[in-house]
């Protein structure tokens, strides 16, 4: 290479390097939300929303799991975390026990729109081999819930992207959000033991369901006996088939969210009273038909999510 070639290559370099860092945002301590609005591209795997980032230089991919109440939680099984401290244990939804540590300090996580924190404190961390053994094996963890409190956020599967929009009382009336979108229905929603878990009134075929939006669910459908009895004789729900780990798979007809919106889903996994018995426990369900709203149905809209007013919005595509 000559000195000329050498001297463009600088200059190239240079400018990447300054471009780079011109447009990053560096934050110290606590991972939450800055700034009106920001944007994150993500990825879609087996149905499930991840956004891409760096701990400690360890590139991989966080799920971002509206069911996970912390703001973020790192996959020690990933990520080397040698001053970890054992704090308790934790279950997920489906079942899955881990181990929960914390760290006092974490250098750096980072995120491909330039987001970066710093000298992290007190930052939970937990074994998620399953996720990277049934998901991706790059899997850095959970961004949930408190990592945006405070915002509202739009989820667009279709353009690869969320956008969080800070609540105000000035958002509230404008409604910069719904700017250019078509709005089928507004989902009024309510929470009982989580913040994070909205929940919402739905009938199949005139029998009552209680809906539970979640972005690190597939979906599934659990029916009491009567209940069962009664959608499959009316082909309202239907063995549609079964997935790759054997589950059995529905197709669900007639089914009217909120009084307001009526759908039909596919691919929607079986489950039984057991499998539902951890989040029936932390959410406080005694309803006895259970729906886990996830990507089967959340990947057939934009939606907005607003919390601090407690609907939903389902956007056209």
């Amino acid at each position: 290479m000559t000195r000329i070639q050498l001297s463009y290559l600088s200059i190239i370099l240079s400018i990447t390097y300054f471009g780079t860092w011109a447009s990053a945002q560096v934050f110290e301590k606590t991972p939450v939300l800055h700034g009106d609005s920001v944007v994150f591209p993500i990825t879609l795997i087996n149905g499930y929303p991840f956004i891409s980032g760096a701990v400690n230089g360890v590139s991989g991919k966080f799920m971002f799991d509206t069911g996970y109440r912390t703001s973020i939680s790192l996959n020690d099984n990933l990520i080397d975390l040698p001053n970890k401290k054992t704090k308790s244990t934790g279950i997920t939804g489906s079942g899955h026990d881990f181990k929960i540590n914390t760290n006092d300090t974490v250098r750096e996580i980072r995120f491909t729109n330039g987001v970066i924190y710093r000298n992290l404190e007190n930052i939970s961390s937990g074994n998620y081999d399953f996720l990277q053994n049934y998901i991706t094996p790059d899997c850095l963890g959970y961004i949930g819930h408190d990592f945006f409190t405070g915002y509202l956020f739009k989820l667009d599967y279709i353009h690869r992207k969320v956008t969080f929009y800070k609540s105000s009382a000035e958002r509230n009336q404008c409604k910069d959000f719904l700017k250019g979108e078509q709005v089928l229905a507004v989902i009024n929603f309510e929470n009982r033991k989580l913040p994070n878990h909205p929940m919402v009134r739905l009938s199949i075929d005139g029998i009552n369901v209680l809906g539970v939006f979640d972005t690190g669910q597939n979906g599934l459908l659990q029916l009491d006996e009567p209940s069962g009895k009664i959608l499959k004789g009316r082909r309202s729900v239907q063995i549609s088939g079964t997935d790759s780990g054997g589950d059995t798979l529905l197709t669900i007809k007639n089914v009217i969210i909120d009084g307001k919106y009526k759908f039909t889903l596919k691919g929607v996994e079986l489950s039984s009273l057991k499998g539902t018995q951890v989040i029936r426990r932390e959410l406080a369900i005694t309803e006895p038909n259970l729906m886990n709203l996830g990507y089967r149905f959340l990947s057939q809209f934009k939606t907005v999510w607003d919390y601090a007013n407690s609907k939903i919005y389902l956007l056209e595509y």
